[in-house]
């Protein structure tokens, strides 16, 4: 909210795919410090919505991409599991997603507990009783940790209901179908629009501006308002803000 001749208004900016992927503390911290965070969200965006797809393509249909001692060790680890993968798969991500909402709903001290117990026990248990692999249960648990990872509450949703989607096209195509759903996915981000403003700004479409972008840069290189929010005074600073170097 500003105030304009003494009325307030609200401003309304349009909201960019790496605002949901950007923390408020990246702009207080160092950038070499921001950047590596960001670094890592940008990975947690991806497994977490390719992990399980890209697991249960790799098991079904592109074997032989992986080390014959890591194959040997899956297989081995899935003997005496009498369910298919699919099974296997969408029943610890389903259990996952009950584990965490339960422990939202419950007061905080007990909530806590219960996901950290659940989690545990339930995956014991499952192993133990041949129902599903240990290897699953790591690969499930990255995921899961990884969708922690995600700033935004709502954009770590949508993750996580598109991770669901990759891993039918991974289990029916392998990395056709998950190369496909990509394709589609992409087109779907780059037509959306926020405000007027592409989603994908300012990557596409490319906009020239050295000061945008995901990663932070030095407040001195600063020099620049984001073009994509058509700001009235595009320069923020001196182009040299460094005076005293000069």
């Amino acid at each position: 909210m500003v105030l304009v001749n003494g009325n307030p208004y609200a401003i309304i900016l349009p909201a960019v795919l790496i605002d949901f992927l950007s923390s408020p503390e990246d702009s207080n911290l160092k950038v070499a410090f921001a950047n590596f965070l960001k670094s890592i969200r940008f990975l947690a965006f991806f497994i977490t919505l390719l992990l399980p797809g890209l697991y249960i393509a790799v098991t079904n249909f592109h074997e032989e991409i992986l080390p014959t001692e890591l194959l040997f060790s899956i297989l081995a680890s899935r003997q005496n599991v009498p369910f298919p993968i699919i099974f296997e798969l969408l029943l610890m991500e389903i259990s996952f997603e009950v584990i965490r909402e339960s422990g939202l709903r419950i007061p905080s001290p007990i909530g806590s507990t219960l996901g950290i117990i659940g989690a545990l026990i339930l995956g014991e248990a499952a192993v133990s009783a041949s129902v599903v692999s240990p290897f699953l249960i790591i690969v499930v648990a990255i995921t899961g940790l990884s969708s922690f990872a995600i700033p935004d509450f709502n954009f770590g949703f949508h993750l996580r209901i598109y991770r669901f989607i990759f891993i039918f096209l991974g289990y029916v195509a392998g990395f056709v179908g998950i190369a496909l759903g990509l394709f589609v996915y992409i087109t779907l981000l780059c037509s959306m629009k926020s405000f007027g403003v592409e989603f994908t700004s300012p990557f596409t479409p490319a906009i020239s501006s050295g000061d945008e972008g995901y990663f932070v840069h030095h407040t001195w290189k600063q020099e620049k308002r984001s073009n994509y929010l058509a700001p009235k005074a595009s320069i923020a600073q001196d182009k040299i803000s460094r005076k005293w170097k000069f």
